[in-house]
């Protein structure tokens, strides 16, 4: 199946496309492949529109202000998973680059002077701690003003705070610069329009249109159709547009009791209604679905 195809699979009959977030994740993989030699699929896919700010303050930003992009011409070029930093240059536009690479960078303080430029080269995740460290963050750029503030501070190219996770996991885990990873390092490694397969021993980068078997995370699920009378103490209730509510009712009730991977679903009658009344004369019930 293609990766789109096995994720629905998995989603449907497990839980999703299995997640390898450790050595030990890794391990288990390789003993269900045991002699297998061909690739599977598993969760990981690039997002490489994923670019955030090192700063996540509650009311920090305003609307829209942390969407604020000033890119050079031809960037991001997004060259491979190692472009994964944004750097300001002196022409106050911005580039991604190798995050490993050693740049001065420009922190926020938060108070007056609001910017600091610190001159000593670090990598992106050392200036994000120096920092985080010394000051508040490194800076953010919410608005060109605040760019121009940067740039006048800047002799050639600094780090700002912007960086990207370029794979996220199916379950929606962000594969984070620091995760584990087990990239087939002889190859080139694009995130666009990439999936992600799996041997017993390294990952691959393959077209998520490509077509392989796929590992499922999580036991089988298991259906069950039940039949619930309910009661009803107000006549005037409409149960047929109160449903939603309803079930939202009988999920707390199960997670109360523990049961959080149990979802209800209603089930519709031939006719289109999710409940019929009672039949005068019938003790057990109101209505029933």
């Amino acid at each position: 199946k293609s990766w789109t195809e096995a994720q629905r699979y998995c989603r449907e009959k497990y839980t999703d496309l299995v997640t390898i977030s450790s050595t030990e994740d890794m391990a288990r993989v390789k003993d269900i492949l045991k002699d297998e030699t061909d690739e599977f699929w598993i969760g990981l896919y690039g997002d490489v529109n994923n670019w955030k700010w090192s700063l996540e303050k509650d009311g920090f930003y305003k609307k829209g202000q942390a969407d604020l992009r000033l890119w050079n011409s031809g960037e991001p070029n997004n060259a491979d998973d190692h472009f994964l930093c944004a750097d300001i240059q002196q022409q106050a536009a911005w580039s991604d680059y190798w995050c490993t690479y050693d740049r001065p960078f420009v922190c926020y303080s938060g108070s007056a002077p609001k910017y600091i430029y610190v001159t000593t080269p670090m990598s992106w995740e050392k200036a994000q701690l120096y920092c985080r460290e010394n000051y508040i963050d490194l800076a953010s750029v919410r608005n060109t003003s605040e760019n121009h503030e940067i740039n006048v501070l800047v002799d050639n190219y600094a780090w700002i705070g912007l960086y990207r996770e370029s794979w996220r996991w199916s379950d929606g885990q962000r594969m984070k610069m620091t995760s584990f990873r087990n990239f087939n390092t002889s190859q080139s490694i694009n995130v666009q329009s990439s999936c992600v397969t799996t041997t017993k021993s390294m990952w691959n980068i393959r077209l998520c249109s490509s077509t392989y078997p796929f590992i499922c995370n999580g036991p089988p699920k298991k259906t069950r159709v039940v039949k619930i009378m309910l009661s009803k103490s107000d006549s005037s209730l409409d149960l047929e547009k109160s449903q939603d509510a309803v079930l939202q009712q009988l999920n707390l009730k199960l997670k109360g009791y523990g049961l959080e991977d149990v979802k209800l679903k209603w089930i519709n009658h031939s006719d289109g209604k999710t409940f019929h009344l009672e039949k005068k004369g019938d003790k057990k019930t109101k209505a029933y679905p």
